[in-house]
């Protein structure tokens, strides 16, 4: 039982009373309160507030009920207990439905009153303890839903700053993310320079206007530098930096100020931010590294274009004297020397599509690659695609079958680029489908894209090969596919154009049944202009 238990003894009967008092002070931990009548002893269970009252039911000015009542009435919450004269079963259900925790039935002994009020003590006392509990829980849910609700905003912004590749929008996100996590009155960050290895300010913003006040004796630039060279998260009054590492190596410093309220950042603050910083110290050097690769892909790609523009001249000359080698133009050729004229030729011709292919890679990667795009009727560059690849495909007595209705809408597509994906489709399908084999290419209209596919009876793909076939330069170990001549580019290319034309390609083989091409391509909507789409 807690000590000093605040007892209100509540009767007219100065015996009772007393009896009661001599009773309780027996034992240690009681106080006596007393009042002779109702109205008085509900005067001071509301200004003094016992720990319980032992109330007489039968007494002048108020009753034992009426206490009750007005207690309840007050939202008192004090345990009573009531001393009646006589007992019965009305008289206690009564007595409960009002909320009494307990009743004594004169005359009783003392012992039986120390029951009764350790009865009630205790289940007060169990009451408090539950409410106790209950509000500790709810405050430790609150405090849970509040870490977890800021650890899903933390892996949100996280996802979202690291996603980003453009160094200047990279820095905006990452104060964006700093005032909704942290609630700062401003941020900066700062970055550590190449040579000097000082921090230099990036970007800095006041979120909350108002007057700053300098309150601290270290500057935000010092307060960042002193983080930067402990590694570890430095404050003063209303200000906070932490370093932005990258393993053990510092490259800046992410620091936010309440300068204007003056509110000092709490511990919790301080880890949150700390967390946010190794964030966006993975982003910004992710982002300087995607930026040194894009350099030397472009570096590389523009090698690649100036070296296939060098070879263009030299093999346009091989290509003219051995045609005038080839037609007797210098005088007749034996036949073995007309044997190498003819080989001459044709690796002529395999180098010019080499670097016609590599200067289409280099144009998209570089995006100098242009686009005329107008109206146009698939079977028109269909018709264009199997001028080129006819030839090659009766030479091996391959069955040709075109299956493009003439009721086809027209397509918003580049013509010559569009001819270009279906010769190499075709030119694809005729090399790796054996002597005799079946060639097939249909077309029909549906939800707005005209569908193309480009299917053979050849070799097939194995499932490994497919993951990988859109791929530049990837050429399959398979040998019945390494003894065919190939660059590894023409797949690459078509998929690249395909999508930039708005459409999307696929591929469905199996191996020793044949493949299927499948593309799209998006119909002309009426009204549609031509014009020269160009890529960014």
């Amino acid at each position: 039982m807690k000590s000093d238990v605040r007892v209100l003894v509540v009767d007219d009967s100065r015996p009772v009373r007393e009896f009661i008092a001599q009773a309780l002070a027996s034992r240690e931990g009681f106080v006596i309160l007393e009042a002779s009548d109702g109205a008085e002893g509900l005067e001071m269970a509301l200004t003094d507030s016992p720990d319980l009252i032992l109330c007489d039911l039968e007494m002048p000015h108020l009753n034992g009920f009426q206490v009750v009542d007005a207690l309840r009435a007050q939202q008192a919450d004090i345990p009573i207990i009531l001393i009646t004269s006589y007992g019965s079963e009305t008289i206690a259900v009564e007595l409960f439905r009002k909320g009494v925790k307990d009743y004594l039935i004169k005359p009783f002994a003392a012992e039986e009153m120390h029951a009764a009020i350790e009865r009630a003590l205790t289940e007060v006392r169990l009451r408090q303890e539950k409410e106790a509990l209950t509000q500790h829980l709810a405050a430790a849910n609150q405090e849970l839903r509040s870490r977890v609700q800021e650890m899903d905003t933390l892996y949100r912004v996280g996802k979202s700053v690291t996603s980003m590749l453009s160094r200047d929008q990279l820095l905006e996100r990452i104060l964006d993310a700093v005032f909704h996590v942290i609630g700062a009155e401003e941020a900066a960050l700062m970055l550590a320079d190449k040579e000097s290895g000082r921090l230099r300010t990036e970007v800095h913003r006041q979120r909350v206007p108002g007057e700053v006040q300098h309150l601290a004796r270290r500057s935000a630039e010092e307060l960042a530098a002193e983080a930067a060279h402990k590694g570890d998260a430095t404050a003063t009054g209303a200000m906070l930096s932490v370093p932005l590492k990258v393993g053990d190596r510092v490259i800046g410093a992410l620091g936010v100020g309440n300068r204007v309220s003056t509110r000092p950042f709490s511990g919790h603050d301080r880890q949150l931010l700390l967390a946010l910083a190794d964030y966006a110290a993975i982003a910004i050097e992710n982002a300087r590294l995607y930026e040194k690769v894009r350099q030397a892909d472009r570096a590389k790609s523009e090698f690649v274009s100036f070296v296939a523009h060098e070879l263009r001249t030299p093999l346009t000359s091989i290509r003219g004297y051995a045609d005038l080698l080839a037609k007797g133009t210098v005088g007749p050729l034996a036949p073995p020397q007309e044997e190498f004229i003819r080989t001459i030729l044709r690796n002529v011709e395999r180098m010019q599509v080499l670097i016609s292919d590599l200067r289409d890679v280099c144009r998209m990667e570089t995006g100098q690659l242009h686009l005329e795009m107008k109206p146009v009727r698939l079977a028109e560059s269909l018709e264009n695609a199997l001028q080129a690849t006819r030839g090659q495909i009766e030479a091996r007595s391959q069955r040709l079958t075109v299956e493009v209705p003439e009721s086809l809408p027209l397509v918003y597509a580049d013509p010559a680029r569009l001819a270009q994906i279906l010769t190499n489709l075709l030119s694809n399908a005729h090399k790796y489908t054996p002597e005799g084999g079946h060639i097939r290419v249909r077309a029909w209209l549906q939800n707005g894209y005209v569908h193309c596919n480009v299917s053979d009876t050849g070799i097939g793909i194995s499932p490994e090969d497919q993951a990988r076939l859109f791929t530049k330069f990837f050429r399959s170990e398979d040998p019945a596919v390494r003894e065919t001549a190939g660059t590894g580019l023409g797949l690459c290319i078509v998929k690249n154009l395909v999508e930039l034309q708005g459409g999307e390609i696929k591929v469905k083989s199996q191996l020793g049944k044949g493949t299927i091409f499948a593309f799209t391509v998006p119909v002309a909507v009426e009204g549609e202009q031509g014009g020269d789409l160009g890529l960014p």
